[in-house]
């Protein structure tokens, strides 16, 4: 992973922690729990540390009551609205 692509790792998990918080109220370890997913990696992408996986993410989605679509919906709306994975000058 490049540092743009950490930082928006990083990013990512911030706001999906907010997310699980206020939406489940549950903890990280009940939150995993109860959606199939194991803790270590639900911690490791809301801390910014793995890229997740995408029936991982359905697990979350799911456990929020949401679509994947709504999910990364609500995710988008969260991030900050400037950034960008590749430079100005990539193409």
């Amino acid at each position: 992973m490049n540092d743009r692509e950490k930082i928006y790792c990083k990013a990512f998990g911030d706001v999906l922690r907010k997310l699980r918080v206020e939406k489940t109220g549950k903890s990280a370890l009940l939150f995993s729990y109860e959606n199939d997913v194991p803790k270590s990696t639900l911690t490791r992408i809301e801390r910014g540390e793995n890229e997740a996986q995408l029936v991982t993410l359905k697990k979350i989605a799911e456990g929020f009551g949401w679509s994947l679509a709504k999910l990364f919906s609500e995710i988008e709306k969260r991030m900050p609205a400037d950034f960008k994975i590749f430079e100005d000058d990539h193409y």
